[in-house]
């Protein structure tokens, strides 16, 4: 598939490139990025030709907007897409000289607060556009409303209530007004895409390592569910956190956090499939969801410019069609799973 591919955002006028760069990691969440680094991270993006930027309030609390604003700012608006998110708002810590932010490396130093009343969307959303120094998103997600990050089944629903009691009013008033083509939720957690559908009408699903070449089931309730409702996938963390970028070697990250045993097992069998055939675990992790109908596109995070041209390669790479065929032969892949072959 080629990078200048743009496929349709739900039932939105919005269409969207099929390959993205996301920005989490250039907010640190792994490692601190300097700024000269970053940069070039982005100029090699926009010189290997995507046009799909995707960042967040909480990535590097504020960091990765300003960073994505610096670097898109000059460019014709028309010429990307962007998106972001709301949900967080960042406030200057009390106590600004002891302040160290958690969860990031080289973040910026503000406190954020995870709320989704109407004022709160509207504020995030505002300081968005002011840290970006870009004057519209096209997008906007609400952003880890999951089981994840609320653990309890009360201070779930209470956040959900908020929603419904005045932030998704909000969102629906932005797009209304033209001010954004599209809303979404960006979700992490098996279940939440019913959550949603069971209350709003979303256009699109950023949804984080849950459909990918590893772990697919959600295709057959919630995925399909999205699909009949008219809305879109844009599908992240294709690697599931590395491991499929890396493959099962030592030390291999799933989900932030070290791969169990039956993990490993199955990435190792994937590899294998793809060396008997010559073809790269990652271009297949970053080829595989896009066979699926209902998605809209593929984001994938860098931190170098390597990275963005290795991707990049990748993706546009050809994959032989007896490569996805010996993954269902191998019960790797469910026999209904849509596969770029069968295209």
């Amino acid at each position: 598939m080629q990078l200048d591919t743009t496929k349709r955002v739900g039932q939105t006028g919005l269409h969207i490139p099929v390959l993205g760069l996301g920005t989490c990691p250039l907010g640190g969440v792994y490692e601190a990025v300097g700024e000269t680094v970053a940069r070039a991270t982005f100029d090699a993006a926009w010189d290997s030709g995507l046009r799909l930027y995707d960042t967040a309030p909480w990535y590097g609390l504020g960091q990765a907007e300003h960073r994505t604003g610096r670097a898109l700012y000059e460019k014709e608006r028309s010429s990307y897409v962007l998106t972001s998110k709301v949900g967080r708002v960042l406030k200057a810590p009390r106590d600004r000289t002891a302040f160290r932010p958690a969860n990031w490396k080289g973040a910026l130093a503000f406190e954020h607060h995870h709320v989704f009343t109407y004022d709160a969307i509207m504020r995030s959303y505002e300081d968005s556009l002011q840290r970006l120094g870009i004057n519209r998103v096209d997008a906007l997600y609400i952003h880890d409303l999951d089981s994840g990050y609320f653990r309890s089944e009360e201070e779930l629903s209470a956040r959900l209530g908020d929603l419904e009691k005045g932030g998704y009013r909000a969102l629906e008033e932005l797009k209304r007004s033209g001010e954004i083509k599209a809303v979404g939720a960006g979700v992490n957690e098996r279940g939440m895409i019913d959550r949603f559908l069971d209350r709003f009408d979303l256009d699109v699903f950023l949804v984080a390592s849950r459909y990918t070449l590893l772990e697919h089931d959600i295709y057959f309730d919630e995925v399909a569910r999205a699909g009949r409702r008219g809305a879109s996938l844009v599908v992240g963390g294709v690697f599931n956190s590395g491991i499929l970028a890396t493959g099962a070697v030592e030390g291999a990250k799933y989900e932030y956090g070290a791969a169990s045993p039956s993990v490993v097992e199955r990435v190792g069998k994937l590899a294998d499939v793809a060396r008997a055939h010559g073809v790269s675990l990652p271009a297949a992790a970053l080829q595989f969801p896009l066979a699926a109908p209902v998605v809209a596109s593929v984001v994938f995070g860098a931190v170098k410019p390597a990275e963005i041209e290795a991707n990049v390669a990748h993706f546009t790479s050809n994959i032989p069609a007896a490569f996805w065929s010996d993954l269902r032969a191998e019960r790797l892949v469910h026999p209904d799973i849509p596969l770029p072959a069968d295209a």
